[in-house]
């Protein structure tokens, strides 16, 4: 059966890729299976344009969402097809108000082309490390020059997000933008409508996807409108709970296993009911 009117969403982090940010073999020879039967698989992740580049070899010129909804990058003419930012005074704002409070958490400033960091820590050296890109460390806000803001990251301890989020809640402009957990240790700050799967609604529109089945996979989060939005929802055993309560799917592999290759010999198999 060809698939030529499947479309498979994959969020990257604790679901496409191994704990090393590497993609498995297993998962690289099903995406190539699946796209050769007609199929489109797109990423669907939290991370920047400087961060997402490397994988781009896995989708071909198929399309791609990052910074959770947005921005769409289009991988055949390497140009951003659409792309939303944080208002910057407001933004700003919050921002200069939860380092001030969380002196220890780092605010990642994510513009289209470039990244800047205030408060660097130990976690987002990680990052840098983990997700292979570096940002220019700043001394404060004022230094970060003109740009559209895709969204602001705040990297932390673990134990330290559950009190930023509830402090995000109390600031005044907090209803303006949308804020998401996508890690343990990050929180992130985007666009009032910017998510996965608003982002998933507009890629199906700006390409012309209408009625073609939607497969959707995430592990966190960040990743449910995007589960819930889909004909069929999947997600890796190592998924959230939330996640896991929701989806239609839970593989028996972790995204260390080829969850990701599990979901898609399903499709190819025609063992999914859409």
């Amino acid at each position: 059966m060809q698939h030529n009117r499947t479309v498979f969403f994959s969020d990257m982090d604790g679901t496409l890729l191994n704990n090393d940010k590497t993609v498995s073999q297993k998962n690289i020879d099903a995406i190539n299976r699946f796209r050769e039967s007609g199929g489109m698989f797109i990423l669907s992740t939290g991370r920047l344009l400087q961060a997402t580049r490397s994988y781009f070899g896995i989708t071909g010129k198929d399309p791609c969402i990052l910074c959770n909804g947005g921005m769409i990058y289009d991988c055949g003419t390497r140009a951003i097809k659409w792309s939303d930012g944080l208002e910057r005074r407001s933004a700003f704002d919050m921002t200069r108000r939860i380092i001030e409070r969380f002196p220890d958490v780092c605010a990642e400033i994510c513009l289209e082309d470039k990244v800047y960091d205030i408060n660097l820590n130990e976690i987002e050296k990680e990052h840098w490390k983990k997700a292979g890109f570096t940002a220019e460390v700043v001394d404060s806000l004022d230094d970060v020059p003109d740009g559209v803001i895709s969204k602001i990251l705040y990297a932390m301890r673990e134990e330290r997000i559950n009190d930023v989020a509830e402090f995000c809640s109390t600031l005044e402009d907090h209803n303006k933008v949308n804020f998401v957990a996508s890690a343990t240790v990050f929180y992130e700050m985007l666009p009032l409508n910017a998510s996965k799967g608003a982002a998933m609604k507009r890629l199906i529109d700006l390409y012309g996807l209408e009625g073609y089945r939607i497969v959707a996979m995430g592990d966190y989060d960040n990743d449910m409108e995007m589960l819930r939005l889909a004909d069929v929802s999947a997600c890796p055993c190592n998924a959230q709970s939330c996640v896991r309560d929701i989806c239609d799917i839970v593989t028996e592999s972790d995204c260390e296993g080829g969850s990701v290759a599990d979901v898609i010999d399903m499709v190819l198999q025609n063992k999914i009911t859409f």
